[in-house]
């Protein structure tokens, strides 16, 4: 008997990119934002937090909330990116860190592969300092 198998291409995707997916609510966004944007990004941290968040905009368009949960460190790792300090995600699996980690990029820059992502048997050591390793053994230590 053959067994039917489900058809794969290299162009089938599980899940769509963040600002595919969401591309609706971060142009509605873009268009409505009149607050003042850090260098390079798309949204002004205000709009950032409402697409995470979800609301509902002065032109009555709902934006979907991305995550539930306390909006204090929604608040704080976005006003973190608007320095010139990285924000590092840490906690157990499962806890929304990939998944907002996805949605900041893609808010911030409209791209939502812009992250690195570690896993549970890697410390905070390994990600801030290795993750560029085969530049440091090519050019040693630098302050960059």
């Amino acid at each position: 008997m053959a067994s039917s198998k489900p058809e794969t291409s290299p162009t089938s995707l599980l899940r769509q990119h963040a600002e595919q997916q969401f591309a609706e609510e971060l142009n509605v966004l873009q268009q409505m934002d009149k607050k003042q944007r850090p260098p390079n990004w798309l949204l002004s941290p205000h709009a950032v937090a409402i697409y995470i968040l979800g609301g509902t905009l002065e032109n009555g368009f709902e934006v979907s909330p991305k995550y539930i949960g306390d909006r204090r460190p929604i608040e704080i790792a976005i006003a973190t990116l608007t320095t010139d300090r990285a924000l590092l995600l840490l906690g157990v699996p499962g806890t929304a860190k990939s998944w907002v980690s996805e949605h900041l990029a893609a808010a911030i820059s409209g791209n939502s592969t812009l992250s690195i992502q570690g896993t549970a048997g890697i410390s905070e050591e390994a990600i801030r300092y290795g993750w560029n390793y085969a530049r440091l053994l090519s050019e040693g230590p630098s302050m960059e």
